[in-house]
């Protein structure tokens, strides 16, 4: 789905690209379960100790509902075939337990939860009879984990998919992405924002507000991140094309949805190409969106904005190698906010971990171990919080020749 991306930027896509395997049909929602109840608390929890979840998975979102219930999602890290399902991972204060179900098969996610018995992933997955990819949203109950169904805007077989979600309460949630479709009387594709609404019983669609340019509207517009604080306060976030008169612009999408509709906001942009891969609001005046953008050398360079109940505004922000990527955000409090995603020191080099703290005045480079060989890629594409003092991020690191990519979680704060 979606435009070509740069050289520079195509590994960051990784755990994160849709993978094209196809669904099973009509799949029943069992539920496969691997150490402790996934739904059951752990008898006490202090001090944080869960490290890594002892499996091989990519994992590409995370939320942090206390120290003792951490939720993740994610893919297989190794062998990935038409039968692999998504990866759901809980720590209760004890051990990490995970979750898979044939109903809810492999893509890439994002992840939401109010609850331990109210665990939202998603994503997109290929229909088996028509090949066409389709929005999918998966439910965790506290008992089983299923497929619920949502809406696909675009006729076969152009693509539909979900990147991002939020939920606010067992009654409201979000999801967004984007579709495709085909004009026959301009002979080209389209591909617009797509947002799902979640009203307790039934996802439906919320249109989105198409970003205009020169001639009409966006042709390529998407959105990948989400985040709710409560029903009068969404933000979503991405990018568009725009077209100038100096040709084609990638350019930062932000809307807001005021109660009634989808609206733009005004969001500034660096050297082109920019992106906003992920966003999170703290209060009504305090929000974050964080991605890269282009540099003189053809490289990427993090990009982060801040919201301060009137505007948008460019924060800079740490970039310690030749290419810089920003993939999750998590905004605390106004002086409390934590960014994650993956630095390249040098040309050819290998992808490392990359954690920034903002302490309401600026950004500094927080210092991740690496693991796995000294050659393997490390990656953070998630973070989330629910206090100052229970930062959780994740992603995946590489392990030796032959093992799959493994599951890394942190805490800190």
């Amino acid at each position: 789905m979606g435009r070509r991306k740069p050289a520079w930027i195509v590994l960051s896509a990784v755990a994160m690209a849709t993978s094209g395997l196809a669904a099973l049909a009509g799949a029943a929602s069992a539920v496969t379960a691997v150490g402790s109840p996934a739904s059951a608390p752990a008898p006490s929890c202090n001090a944080w100790t869960g490290h890594h979840p002892p499996y091989e998975v990519e994992i590409t979102g995370v939320v942090a509902l206390s120290r003792c219930d951490v939720w993740a999602t994610g893919r297989p890290g190794q062998t990935l075939t038409a039968t692999s399902q998504t990866d759901l991972l809980h720590w209760n204060g004890q051990k990490w337990s995970l979750i898979t179900s044939p109903a809810v098969p492999v893509s890439s996610f994002g992840i939401a939860a109010t609850s331990a018995s109210d665990v939202w992933v998603a994503g997109s997955a290929q229909d088996p009879s028509t090949q066409q990819e389709l929005t999918l949203i998966g439910h965790w109950d506290g008992a089983a984990f299923s497929r619920v169904a949502s809406p696909d805007p675009a006729a076969a077989p152009a693509p539909n998919g979900l990147s991002g979600i939020s939920a606010t309460s067992p009654r409201t949630a979000w999801a967004v992405g984007q579709y495709s479709f085909y004009d026959p009387v301009y002979e080209v594709a389209w591909t617009w924002p797509l947002v799902v609404a979640w009203n307790g019983q039934t996802w439906t669609r919320a249109p989105a507000a198409i970003p205009p340019t020169m001639g009409g509207p966006s042709s390529f517009a998407v959105f990948l991140a989400v985040t709710a604080r409560c029903v009068c306060d969404t933000w979503a976030a991405g990018d568009y094309e725009a077209q100038t008169a100096n040709g084609e612009k990638q350019l930062t999408l932000i809307e807001r949805w005021n109660g009634h509709a989808w609206m733009i906001v005004a969001s500034p942009n660096l050297r082109v190409p920019n992106q906003l891969n992920a966003v999170s609001a703290d209060a009504a005046t305090d929000a974050w969106a964080v991605g890269w953008h282009g540099t003189v050398h053809e490289t990427s360079a993090t990009l982060t904005e801040r919201w301060n109940g009137h505007t948008w505004t460019i924060v800079p922000s740490p970039d310690p190698g030749h290419s810089d990527v920003l993939l999750g955000v998590a905004a605390v409090r106004p002086d409390n906010a934590w960014a994650v995603g993956f630095y390249i020191a040098k040309p050819g080099g290998r992808q490392q971990a990359l954690l920034l703290h903002w302490d309401g005045k600026s950004w500094a480079q927080v210092a991740v171990p690496h693991f796995g060989p000294s050659y393997a890629p490390n990656l953070l594409q998630a973070v989330s919080a629910s206090s100052p003092r229970n930062v959780i991020v994740a992603g995946f690191y590489s392990g030796v020749v032959g093992v799959g990519q493994q599951a890394l979680v942190l805490h800190y704060g």
